[in-house]
């Protein structure tokens, strides 16, 4: 292994394709505000990606950054390269500043920094940090201070608006919101969901997701711009929601915890990368995995990267985001750019639009852990498409 692989490579570049012209429909969902951070925290549950993809060691990835979190999960399985794309900079900013953290901290350092524990420190750590950092994260940072003083963990938009949802719902904790995140039985906390399936309940519930409140708050338009009309938004969400908190305990999901609460506060369900147990695996990992963030769409890397480039796909929840031109755009490159024996990963909100039949046919589907995966994700409200691709 050279010198250059052998070390984490974070080389932020822009590549374009100028064949592929996206709708302003879809550059506006997928990436409306790019001054601007939209996902901060982990809120996909990678152990999901993880069952999907079988083995990862030795393997290159292609990776949506968001967050960076799923990035960073997939390295504790030792890959030979991740490329993480995202056609917002600000994104992939974040990630530069979560892998530096990472290197040069220890785990409860790293926990301070980001904004899990408290911290008076946050922005003499980034000090420290800033040189590690490219030119363009380096001015992202410096011209808003306050993103790192807070703690950029939890300083997006999603996740901001997941603590003023937590504001809101602060007024149903006397119904038992603390005792159901301290319960670690699911015969016990069962029983307070009983409890709870009240019209009153179920009121307050879907009240906070309804089209309109997602529309006016969250600022993210690809939620549920390609959910069709039919589809009742608010009440899939929260039939999801309840459905996942009857064989999955409340205190074992971290999104759950931002949503009612705007912190995680059972630090044993930490994501992958931020977690005691798993935190030096995936520094380990730092020291020998290529990582390179790309500023483009997914679309645009896998026409650069050529046919039979990647042997991992994790799409996240893009297609959510993307009109029906993007969207088979999307998958035909997936499958132009599969090695054999190349597994997908592709989310989707509440509804996962399908593949045109030509697609179908070259990805072999695990439709019973798509199924399962629906039941047991912590993100609750996704659908899915896993599966091996044919080439």
């Amino acid at each position: 292994m050279t010198q250059d692989i052998a070390r984490t490579v974070v080389a932020s570049r822009l590549v374009r394709n100028p064949s592929l012209e996206l709708s302003r429909e879809t550059i506006d969902a997928v990436a409306w505000d790019r001054r601007s951070i939209l996902f901060s925290a982990c809120n996909e549950d990678s152990a999901s990606e993880l069952r999907a993809f079988g083995a990862v060691e030795g393997k290159r990835i292609v990776c949506v950054t968001a967050g960076g979190g799923r990035v960073l999960n997939l390295l504790s399985e030792r890959p030979k390269e991740i490329w993480a794309v995202d056609l917002n900079p600000a994104q992939n900013a974040l990630l530069e500043l979560k892998i530096a953290g990472m290197r040069a901290l220890d785990h409860e350092g790293y926990l301070g920094f980001l904004g899990v524990r408290p911290s008076t420190a946050r922005v003499a750590t980034y000090e420290s940090l800033r040189h590690h950092l490219t030119p363009g994260a380096q001015k992202l940072f410096d011209s808003d201070l306050s993103v790192i003083e807070r703690g950029a963990l939890l300083q997006g938009k999603l996740e901001r608006f997941f603590g003023r949802l937590a504001t809101v719902l602060r007024f149903v904790r006397p119904l038992g919101i603390e005792r159901l995140f301290a319960l670690d039985d699911l015969s016990a906390q069962k029983k307070v969901m009983e409890r709870w399936h009240t019209p009153l309940w179920r009121t307050i519930g879907q009240a906070a997701c309804r089209r309109s409140v997602l529309a006016a708050f969250s600022g993210d338009p690809g939620f549920y711009r390609y959910v069709p009309a039919e589809v009742a938004l608010h009440e899939a969400i929260y039939d999801s929601i309840h459905g996942y908190l009857s064989n999955h305990l409340a205190r074992e999901n971290p999104l759950l915890q931002l949503v009612f609460f705007g912190k995680y506060i059972y630090e044993p369900a930490l994501p992958i990368y931020l977690n005691a147990a798993t935190f030096g695996k995936v520094k380990s990992a730092l020291a020998g995995v290529h990582v390179e963030t790309v500023t483009a769409t997914v679309d645009d890397v896998l026409e650069h990267a050529g046919a039979a480039s990647f042997d991992v796909f994790s799409l996240s929840d893009i297609s959510s985001y993307l009109d029906p031109k993007a969207h088979d755009s999307l998958f035909e490159n997936v499958i132009r750019a599969a090695r054999p024996g190349a597994r997908m990963c592709s989310r989707s909100n509440i509804h996962h639009r399908p593949l045109t039949p030509e697609h179908a046919r070259r990805v072999e589907r695990d439709r019973a852990l798509e199924a399962r995966l629906g039941v047991d994700d912590h993100a609750c409200v996704h659908k899915f498409v896993v599966g091996e691709i044919i080439v």
